[in-house]
C-alpha cells in the first residue's frame, strides 16, 4: 500500500542509530519486520527506549502499534530483526519467560477479577503468587502487605481496598490493573490506551499516575487521545504502515510534515 507519506530518510535513520549507541537503553527494537499473508504489519522498524523513560507511541489505526507490543511480549514472532531487553535477545523466550524478565503489559480492556476485592487482586499479582488458590489460602508476609499498601497508595485506591473490583468505576478498574502490574515490580510497562472511556477527572488522575511511575519504571504508552499524550509525553514515536516516520518531543513531532500528512492535515 502506498500512501505518499514521506518516510524516514537513510540519514535520519543513521542519526537515530548513532544516538542509540551513545545513550544505551533498556529496550532496543532493531529492524523488525512482521508480515501477515503478505501484508507488512511492521516494516524494518527500529525503536530505542532509555531506562526510566516515558515514551508515547501514536499513529493511525493499522500503523503497527499493537503488533509491536505483541512482538515485544512474545505473542507474535518477528520474521526478521531483533528485540533486546536489558541487552538480552527475547527471540527464543515464551510470553511467560518475557514477563518474568520484567516486562508487564496492560491491555485496553482491564483483566481484573471482578468478584474479588482490590486488595485480593493485588495479592494475586505478587511475584510469589503461584495461582488463585495458592494466593487465597496462604498468609502474607509483612513485606508483602507493605508492598500492597504501597501500590494502593500509588494508584489512589486506599479507600477502595476492600471494594470488589466489579463495583469500581471504569477509571478505578484501569488503575487497579496498572497496580496489578506494579505489584509484580516490572522494569518495563507497556500500557495500551489507558484513558479510553474515562471521565476528564479520571484522565487527569491517570496522567498523574503514569508520570509518577516514570523514572522508577520505563513506560511505553499507546494512546489515541492527543490531549492526554501532550500532557505526559516526553518523547513521542509516530508509526505509519509499520514504520517510524517521526520521533522526538511532542512540539517537534506535531509540526513534522510527515506526521501532518498521516493525520490528513490535522494537528496532532
Amino acid at each position: 500500500m502506498t500512501s505518499g507519506v514521506v518516510t524516514e530518510s537513510d540519514e535520519d535513520r543513521k542519526a537515530r542509530a548513532a544516538k542509540r549507541v551513545l545513550t544505551g537503553g533498556v529496550l532496543e527494537v532493531e529492524q523488525v519486520t512482521v508480515s501477515f499473508d503478505g501484508f507488512k504489519a511492521l516494516d524494518d522498524l527500529s525503536m530505542h527506549i532509555v531506562e526510566g523513560e516515558l515514551r508515547c507511541l501514536i499513529g493511525p489505526n493499522g500503523a503497527g502499534k499493537t503488533t509491536l507490543m505483541d512482538v515485544i511480549t512474545g505473542k507474535t514472532r518477528a520474521d526478521s530483526g531483533t528485540v533486546r531487553f536489558d541487552g538480552n535477545n527475547l527471540a527464543d523466550l515464551t510470553e511467560h519467560q518475557i514477563a518474568e524478565r520484567g516486562i508487564g503489559r496492560k491491555f485496553q480492556r482491564p483483566t481484573v477479577f471482578p468478584s474479588m476485592t482490590a486488595f485480593e487482586n493485588l495479592e494475586l499479582s505478587l511475584n510469589e503468587s503461584k495461582g488463585v488458590w495458592h494466593g487465597l489460602f496462604r498468609r502474607l508476609r509483612p513485606a508483602q502487605l507493605e508492598r500492597i499498601d504501597e501500590v494502593l497508595e500509588a494508584i489512589g485506591l486506599v479507600d477502595e481496598r476492600e471494594s470488589r473490583a466489579g463495583n469500581l468505576s471504569h477509571g478505578q478498574t484501569q488503575w487497579l490493573e496498572i497496580g496489578m502490574l506494579l505489584a509484580q515490580d516490572p522494569k518495563l510497562l507497556l500500557v495500551d490506551e489507558p484513558v479510553a472511556g474515562m471521565s476528564p477527572a479520571e484522565v487527569e488522575r491517570t496522567s498523574e499516575l503514569l508520570s509518577s511511575l516514570a523514572g522508577d519504571h520505563t513506560l511505553v504508552v499507546v494512546e489515541h487521545d492527543m490531549e492526554f499524550v501532550r500532557g505526559i509525553a516526553r518523547t513521542v514515536t509516530v508509526l505509519h504502515e509499520g514504520r517510524v516516520i517521526a520521533e522526538g518531543p511532542m512540539a517537534e513531532v506535531q509540526s513534522d510534515p510527515r506526521v501532518i500528512q498521516v493525520y490528513l492535515g490535522e494537528q496532532v
